[in-house]
């Protein structure tokens, strides 16, 4: 592949990685729509080294949502980076949008990786800005969705903390990209539905506390040797951790 032996280690992997999801024989799907799926190399997706190093497959590339593989379908994710010192938001636009709605940046996660991590993650690939992972906030649960290969489709709501302000917005998914007051972001009919929600939500916790919304992570040990897996819930009161006899 030209220009391969330029690129990092790291960017080779993630490249071999998206494409061994991707690279699938061209097949007729059943179902509703019938619609012929596609591959990636039928559709001639051009792999682009992105301005952090990574290397990425545009999705938008495809001929339709419903052109994509089952194994590449995964779970949404937004994250809703708030600055409590100022009350402030990050929010994206969408480019290529009918409506460019206000909205929290995300993206699919990948196989394998945490809902933190992914939230994470996709603000930084989308905004330039680094967060930590706090808490779920909601999640959406949506029947019948199109391109969804009849499953029920999960999307998933963060409260990230930034660890930085700076951004550097990615212009080949965003048109707009700005740090946003969320008493103005709660008010406003430019945003979507679920935003307006989350961002009431959002509100609510920073006046009242974030112990009154945060569904928090704890990890914990599987019955599987070596393996742990995290569990998310509301936080617990301190006399309920370790009570062993309740009344």
């Amino acid at each position: 592949m030209a220009g391969w032996t330029g690129w990092s280690a790291h960017s080779r992997r993630l490249l071999s990685s998206r494409w061994r999801l991707l690279q699938q024989q061209p097949e007729v799907r059943g179902g509703v729509s019938g619609r012929r799926r596609f591959s990636v190399a039928e559709q001639e997706l051009k792999p682009r080294r992105d301005k952090f190093g990574g290397v990425s497959l545009h999705l938008a590339q495809l001929r339709s949502p419903e052109s994509l593989d089952q194994a590449a379908f995964g779970r949404w994710l937004q994250g809703a980076v708030l600055d409590t010192h100022t009350g402030r938001v990050l929010v994206v636009q969408d480019k290529n949008k009918t409506r460019n709605a206000w909205k929290f940046p995300g993206g699919l996660s990948e196989p394998g990786e945490d809902i933190g991590n992914t939230a994470v993650r996709e603000v930084f690939e989308e905004t330039g800005v680094t967060s930590e992972f706090k808490s779920i906030l909601s999640i959406r649960q949506q029947h019948g969705q199109p391109g969804a290969f009849g499953k029920s489709d999960m999307y998933i709501i963060c409260r990230l903390e930034p660890s930085s302000f700076h951004i550097n917005f990615c212009q080949q998914e965003c048109l707009r990209c700005e740090w946003m007051d969320l008493s103005e972001l709660s008010k406003t009919k430019e945003t979507t539905p679920i935003t307006s929600n989350i961002a009431k939500l959002l509100l609510y916790g920073s006046r009242e506390g974030f112990d009154q919304i945060d569904i928090s992570m704890r990890e914990l040990p599987a019955v599987y040797t070596g393996l742990f897996y995290k569990l998310y819930h509301r936080e617990l009161p301190e006399n309920y951790r370790n009570v062993t006899d309740m009344q």
